[in-house]
């Protein structure tokens, strides 16, 4: 299985469900700018085409300090898996159709795509209740100003709902999404929408 992992950071692939073989060989393309790493893309895609060759193949990672967005525009190699984790809100609302379809450009026809961004609605739902005299408002307000706006350097940019999810995704019928959990717990949080979306 051929996957890429968009934005990736530390965190790996999680698995799509509790079905999911952990003895299936794959071949993980990490791409985000933060990598201490000068390996080319073309290298990448040399050893993957390698890979789906060897009848002996075993899991393999390789992580690219590149802009995904110029990586998915030149790369030749359609992958089975695409995984966003954290990074579909930093696009800004002019950037998410142009970022949609480029990950159909690279995925195949039944492949599948698996997001993880804030729940905006949870998150308003939270703002709604804000209470500053509460005991807990300094650790609520950290989630919230974070998971709303983020750094200055990195703001989030584009809002997520599970209903904005399935209008964007299968806007120009290349998606369907297909199973959303709402208060998905990701990386200490419990605040987030994760969503599967089937390559049509």
């Amino acid at each position: 299985m051929l996957i890429l992992n968009i934005a990736a950071g530390k965190f790996e692939p999680l698995p799509m469900s509790s079905q999911e073989t952990l003895m299936m060989s794959k071949f993980v393309v990490n791409v985000d700018t933060s990598y201490f790493t000068d390996t080319l893309a073309d290298t990448v895609e040399c050893h993957m085409k390698q890979w789906v060759t060897d009848g002996d193949r075993v899991t393999q990672h390789r992580y690219l300090n590149m802009d995904i967005i110029e990586f998915m525009e030149r790369t030749h190699v359609i992958f089975d898996r695409v995984v966003i984790y954290r990074f579909l809100e930093h696009l800004t609302f002019t950037q998410v159709e142009y970022f949609i379809y480029l990950v159909s450009t690279i995925l195949q026809k039944g492949g599948q795509v698996d997001v993880i961004v804030p729940n905006y609605t949870q998150l308003a739902e939270m703002i709604l209740s804000d209470d500053p005299n509460c005991s807990d408002f300094a650790a609520k307000n950290i989630l919230l100003t974070t998971e709303l706006l983020n750094e200055p350097s990195c703001p989030h940019a584009s809002i997520w709902t599970q209903e904005r999810m399935k209008y964007f995704w299968e806007l120009e019928n290349r998606f369907k999404v297909e199973l959303q959990h709402p208060a998905f717990k990701f990386d200490g949080r419990d605040i987030y929408l994760r969503s599967f979306i089937e390559r049509i």
